[in-house]
């Protein structure tokens, strides 16, 4: 495209077709003010404040919405257009109350700021109040639209970012308002609180309602979202040492400047009143609090005299998904180096393991192989055992805005309606545990009808024939019995996917947390080989991770049979590497993953145990079995910010820093390396993950050589062979000018983006044969099927978002959902309280008649501490990863 060439305030500017007027001054730092203009939404000129005035023919013309043309002389100052911009902005002032000095938004607001620029004090004009006072009983935003200039921002948001449509202009003439459908309260609405229209906002229509601080606070830190895979940035705003106010970060295109209710409103368990202050030991049966000194030198004799006295073999880590990049390294180097045991594993692992395993098999790729700005380029989007709207939330706005504005085809595989299903061409829902009997029988259908990429397959792939020998007994006849989902939707489904051009996988815990979940991922793999959907350019597969850096405490190799980079440990030329810059040897033999840790307790060959950042008395299956196996190891030292469940158990307790006190880096699902930026000092006595294991290590008379996590991301650039597929070079400790390697899509990104570029580690990917195997029958008295998952307004197992006052008053309390016949014949009524038995455990809770269940079938949430879901699981590892299987069980429901 040729360059058009115009004169901007008396100087010659060149911009591409296309270019708005307002866009290419913003490029030429030249400043024109607006209030309805965001760079991520559709321009529509609502409030002509951009006016500027083209000399040529004298004509004032909104910049935001007029293109560039050829010869055009701009002046962006004019008396003309000076003096419109002044009675435009009068004109709003006229509707406008005058409370600015009591508003909440403060220096904030931008119809404040521009009145001062363009001297405006007492408006001479009528004044038209507008009176509108919406009753609000959530406890996240408050509207008063007496504010509002109708900029139409917080529509768009709505509309074109998250895809929600909860709010649309309602009424008409002066008494138009954004609103709801027959303007309801937004908590009967479909909102879901994101907070994007807040942080949008150019005024004091609308704002947060439980304000921590009402004024303009003066820091603002930039950071990474903690709870989620996605990786959003957030913006800390910080006032006397505390973070009172959360947006969403301006520099980052994860998530193109929206957040969700979790990242807008949930990370007030920042300043819980539960926050540990102090390290606590336990002394008859009661904690008490002690100097760090004093907890160090404990609890480094301790491990030191269960080294001496029974093998470092009997000493045991679990590191955090929630936790650094660097903070896990130092871990697992801490349990090589310093303890000398591989007895290390992450609670990441249980989920995320599937994954690494399934696609290191058959791509050589453990993880997402493509950008999230990719899949809104996808011309077909498989989404399969996730619900994005809840887990993921960025992504399931990325699908969302690929079907709404890019025409994509959605292709949903889930028994359980999700939100998405109102966005979905075709909606598959086979039987719990059938996915890989699904897949397959996909795979046939795109090989018997010739829909498969047999150029790609020959070029790229081996072992294709062995994979289409072992395909043969999935016919539409067996996979439609065995799935229950009609030979003719599995056809309708293995041709919507093979004829798309560029077709993305999305798939998460409903996959990766079955027994089957490595054979199902590696299915899905085949899938995307199949039809040539792998690399830059392509569809690509998306994995989605639960936690914030659950990709990241993989990589750094917190794994009890891979060091950082997934080199083996049984690879004596890569620990070689490790010994040669750690000064000692390293063990050599795999160790325990987290359930043969317990397994091993149990036995009382495990005698020491150190858990940073996880709760696996909630967390992992059989919960009243591993608090029993807890409470008798002989010295269990916890690290985290709160009593939890599992600290509740522990010798000694060290209080840790949250990531709001803390540098360090997280990777998200994409492979992406964003930073995380110390806003306040750590609250109390607390301190950094990274700074306690330092001096840990100290203690016990083997120092680590590190002060800052700069110099552990430098060792993990040299040590960490993560160059067959990504990098942590120019990772988000540097500036984007300084990236090298790996950049990202632009270089307004902090984070080095990991995508398989179609290029395989081993020059070539696998197809992996896979066989279904049915799901053990359930036993006789428990008819139903329970799934487990998240909620939107909760995450994880809630040991943090059960502490954010706004989250948990949103939500109080756990529930289980049942299918309206269900309860019906149960005589079960809405909120009534009732009990879910399994064979292993039991929980109580309260009824929520659906209709998005079939017959048959529950679903509970998992982020609800004092209702242990995952009590209702038994032990059973997947044989591959040896990974527990917590998605579904067979349980049956009383009355209370």
């Amino acid at each position: 495209m040729q360059p058009i060439t115009i004169t901007l305030d008396g100087r010659e500017v060149s911009g591409y077709p296309g270019t708005t007027i307002l866009e290419l001054a913003k490029e030429s730092g030249i400043d024109i003010p607006t209030l309805c203009h965001a760079p991520q939404l559709t321009s529509v000129g609502a409030c002509r404040v951009c006016l500027v005035e083209d000399e040529r023919n004298s004509t004032l013309l909104a910049s935001c919405v007029t293109p560039i043309a050829s010869g055009m002389v701009i002046n962006t100052h004019s008396p003309r257009v000076i003096e419109r911009r002044k009675t435009i902005v009068k004109l709003m002032l006229a509707s406008h109350p005058d409370s600015c000095l009591v508003c909440d938004k403060g220096n904030r607001c931008q119809l404040r700021q521009i009145a001062s620029d363009l001297g405006i004090g007492l408006v001479e004009l009528q004044r038209i109040p507008q009176m509108a006072s919406i009753e609000e009983v959530n406890p996240f935003l408050e509207r008063d639209l007496s504010k509002c200039i109708l900029c139409a921002k917080c529509i768009r948001a709505c509309q074109e970012l998250v895809v929600e449509g909860a709010i649309d202009y309602f009424q008409r003439g002066f008494t138009t308002i954004p609103a709801t459908l027959n303007n309801l309260p937004l908590e009967n609405s479909e909102c879901t609180f994101c907070g994007t229209c807040v942080a949008l906002c150019p005024t004091g229509a609308l704002t947060e309602k439980e304000k921590i601080y009402r004024g303009t606070t003066q820091t603002v830190v930039q950071t990474t979202c903690p709870f989620c895979g996605c990786g959003c940035s957030i913006c800390l705003e910080v006032k006397d040492g505390h973070v009172a106010r959360i947006t969403p970060g301006k520099e980052r295109s994860v998530h193109k400047g929206t957040l969700c209710v979790r990242g807008s409103y949930g990370c007030d368990f920042i300043h819980s009143p539960d926050r540990l202050l102090k390290p606590l030991v336990k002394s008859n049966g009661n904690f008490e609090e002690l100097s760090w000194e004093e907890a160090l030198e404990l609890v480094g004799t301790q491990f030191q005299r269960i080294k001496d006295e029974s093998g470092c073999d009997s000493l045991a880590i679990l590191g955090s998904s929630k936790c650094t990049n660097e903070e896990n390294y130092l871990l697992q180097r801490f349990a090589r180096s310093v303890l000398g045991t591989n007895n290390i594993d992450n609670g990441g692992r249980l989920y995320n393991s599937a994954s690494c395993v399934g696609l290191g098999s058959s791509l050589g790729f453990p993880g997402t192989t493509n950008y999230l700005s990719g899949l809104e380029q996808s011309e077909l989007i498989l989404v399969i055992g996730a619900d994005p709207s809840s887990s993921a939330p960025a992504v399931g706005y990325a699908i969302k805005r690929a079907v709404k504005r890019q025409g994509a085809k959605l292709l949903l595989i889930d028994p359980r309606q999700t939100k998405l299903l109102m966005f979905a061409h075709l909606w598959v829902q086979p039987e719990v545990g059938t996915d890989v009997a699904l897949i397959n029988g996909l795979a046939k259908v795109i090989i018997d009808e010739g829909l498969l990429d047999e150029e790609f397959v020959a070029r790229s792939t081996d072992n294709f024939e062995a994979f289409n020998e072992g395909l043969k007994k999935y016919t539409l006849e067996y996979v439609e019995e065995t799935t229950g989902v009609s030979g003719q939707q599995i056809r309708a489904a293995a041709r919507l996917y093979a004829r798309a051009s560029r077709a993305a996988i999305v798939y998460g815990t409903g996959i990766t947390q079955h027994v089957t979940g490595t054979d199902s991922v590696k299915a899905l793999a085949n899938l995307a080989l199949l039809t040539g959907n792998i690399g830059h350019k392509r569809g690509g597969v998306y994995a989605l991770q639960r936690e914030n850096n659950g990709q990241g405490a993989c990589d750094m190799g917190t794994l009890p049979i891979f060091l950082p980079g997934y080199q083996s440990v049984v690879d004596a030329q890569a620990r070689r590497k490790f010994e040669e810059s750690w000064g000692v040897s390293s063990p050599a033999e795999p160790g325990l993953t987290a359930l043969e840790i317990m397994k091993q307790a149990k036995k009382e060959k495990i005698k020491g145990m150190y858990i940073v950042g996880e709760n696996p008395a909630l967390s992992f299956p059989n919960s009243r079995l591993i608090i029993e196996i807890l409470a008798s190891i002989d010295f269990l030292v916890v690290q985290d910010m709160f009593l939890t469940e599992t600290a509740k158990l522990a010798n000694v307790v060290l209080p840790a820093a949250s990531f709001a006190e803390k540098d360090g880096t997280f990777t998200n699902f994409e492979g992406r390396v964003q930073r995380v930026q110390k806003a306040i000092p750590p609250l109390g006595e607390s301190l950094p993950d990274w700074e306690i294991i330092l001096r840990l290590a100290d203690k016990i008379g083997a120092p680590m050589p590190y002060s800052s996590p700069q110099q552990v991301m430098d060792e993990i650039v040299d040590t960490c062979q993560l160059a067959t597929y990504s990098s942590y070079e120019g990772n988000g400790h540097t500036e984007p000018e300084a990236q090298s390697l790996y950049q990202a899509e632009s270089s307004s990104h902090w984070g080095v983006g990991r995508i398989h570029g179609g290029q395989f580690p081993k020059g070539f990917a696998r197809f992996c044969p896979v066989a279904y195997v049915p799901p053990t029958k359930a036993k006789k008295g428990y008819p139903f099927t329970l799934l487990t998952g998240g909620i939107p307004n909760h995450f994880g197992t809630g040991s943090r978002s059960s502490r954010s006052t706004r989250l948990k008053k949103f939500s109080p309390e756990a529930f289980v959902e049942i299918c309206e016949s269900d309860a019906r014949k149960l005589a079960i009524t809405v909120g009534e309280k009732v009990k879910v038995i399994s064979p292993v455990g039991e929980v109580t809770t309260i009824a929520k008649i659906t209709d998005t269940l079939r017959q048959g079938m529950l679903f509970m949430p998992v982020s609800y501490p004092e209702t242990p879901v995952n009590e209702l699981f038994d032990i059973v590892l997947n044989s591959e990863t040896k990974a527990p299987s917590l998605k579904a069980c067979s349980v049956k429901i009383e009355k209370l």
